[in-house]
């Protein structure tokens, strides 16, 4: 019993003091907080709709998406597990659009997305050119070995023959997304700048150092205060 009070006291103790404008300060950051997870969030929507809307006129170009550049850039911005979100989610949507629709091939089709977008968790913040290529470049690669090794599966012909038939596709594929991924890093920035999300890991971590989390009712557990 003893214990649990002098724990108790010591817990208190370490508890900040805190002024009113500081409050007021602290409440203003965690508004801003929900604010910028609530642009995420609806940009996160955006960029699945918008990817698997401009998938469908542009399947008149075999192999050429814009899914592999919006899932990455979603990944650099928001994390690996949102990369891979909207990289899954945009293939699965633009397949009730395209030519050849649903089938089992979905699932490798879904992975391989996912798995760009999870890459581009992996940029740095102030990622080079060339590292932003190189990861549209793994992407790709990935996407195609997957894709086709996993054909003929489907219809019983040599490993060998489904990448030889392959290989137009896989330049045109290539080709494209090397392309979009010069544009990357300009999307990048006008969206940070125009949404504020460069913001979001400065409001967390303030308000992390006060040991506020998500709830409104921070200011009962920060103990004392001062006028």
């Amino acid at each position: 019993m003893e214990l649990k009070l002098l724990l108790k006291k010591k817990k208190k103790k370490q508890e900040p003091i805190i002024k009113a404008e500081q409050r007021i300060a602290l409440h203003a950051l965690q508004k801003q907080l929900q604010s910028l997870r609530l642009k995420e969030y609806l940009l996160l929507s955006g960029f699945i709709v918008g990817a698997a809307l401009l998938r469908i006129p542009m399947q008149a170009l075999p192999s050429a998406e814009p899914l592999t550049f919006f899932a990455i850039l979603a990944g650099w911005i928001f994390g690996r597990k949102k990369g891979f979100l909207v990289g899954a989610s945009s293939l699965y949507i633009s397949n009730f659009f395209m030519f050849g629709g649903q089938g089992p091939w979905t699932i490798m089709q879904a992975l391989s997305f996912g798995i760009a977008g999870f890459l581009g968790g992996f940029l740095r913040k102030k990622a080079s050119y060339l590292e932003v290529i190189t990861i549209a470049l793994i992407g790709t690669l990935i996407f195609e070995i997957l894709m086709n090794s996993f054909i003929p599966f489907m219809t019983g012909t040599s490993v060998f023959i489904a990448f030889a038939l392959a290989l137009p596709f896989m330049t045109i594929h290539l080709v494209s997304n090397l392309l979009f991924a010069l544009a990357l890093p300009s999307a990048k920035k006008f969206i940070e700048k125009k949404g504020g999300f460069n913001e979001k890991d400065i409001c967390a971590n303030t308000l992390n150092k006060f040991g506020i989390t998500g709830s409104f009712n921070w200011i009962k557990k920060l103990g004392k205060t001062e006028p």
